[in-house]
């Protein structure tokens, strides 16, 4: 299953170089951009589509990052407690009743 997770990863990373070559091949014209009254460097329009879905993409994952670590953090706290629910099964299953 790992194998078939890596080739499905490289094969969506090929499928987005490839893209992104596409975007900057069709919009070669050099527009300057300003940000923030800065001006950048005149780039082709592809490249300056790419850094910001580049941008975007890192943006959101960055903010999406804290809620994924509390997840986890959570699930393995209830995995824990329920190791010890089962181990107190376990325990009060093995003693005989008292009559």
């Amino acid at each position: 299953m790992t194998k078939v997770k890596r080739w499905i990863g490289l094969l969506s990373l090929l499928i987005c170089v490839l893209m992104g070559v596409w975007i900057v091949q069709d919009n070669p014209l050099e527009v300057p951009v300003t940000l923030l009254g800065f001006s950048l460097l005149k780039l082709p329009l592809g490249i300056w589509l790419l850094a910001a879905f580049l941008a975007g993409s890192v943006l959101s994952y960055v903010v999406g990052l804290p809620s994924s670590l509390g997840q986890k953090a959570q699930c393995r706290r209830l995995r824990r407690q329920l190791v010890l629910a089962e181990t107190e099964i376990k325990k009060l299953g093995s003693e005989s009743p008292k009559n």
